[in-house]
C-alpha cells in the first residue's frame, strides 16, 4: 500500500478552505494548514495507480497551485496478518 506526505501550495487565502475540501476525500489526512497557504497531508491507496489518480484529483482542486511529494513509502502487507 502506498502512503505519502505531500505539501499543497494554494493560491493567497485559500488554504483553509482547500483543507476542508480535501480533508472529505477518502485517503487524504489533513495534518496542518501551515504558514504561506500550505497544507501538509498524507494520501494512501491501495495502488500506485490509485495513488497517482487521487494526487491528480487534488491538483484539479480549485485554489490549488501544486502538489509536491515530501515522502512515499510503500508498505507491503502479506495476506493473513495485520
Amino acid at each position: 500500500m502506498p502512503v505519502s506526505g505531500i505539501v499543497i501550495t494554494c493560491s493567497g487565502g485559500t488554504a483553509a478552505e482547500v483543507a476542508s475540501r480535501i480533508a472529505a476525500l477518502a485517503g487524504v489526512e489533513v495534518q496542518a494548514v501551515l504558514p504561506g497557504d500550505q497544507i501538509a497531508a498524507v494520501v494512501e491507496s491501495d495502488t500506485v495507480d490509485g495513488e497517482v489518480a487521487l494526487v491528480t484529483q487534488l491538483q484539479e482542486i480549485d485554489g490549488v497551485i501544486s502538489v509536491l511529494l515530501a515522502y512515499h513509502n510503500f508498505e507491503d502487507t502479506v495476506p493473513g496478518q495485520a
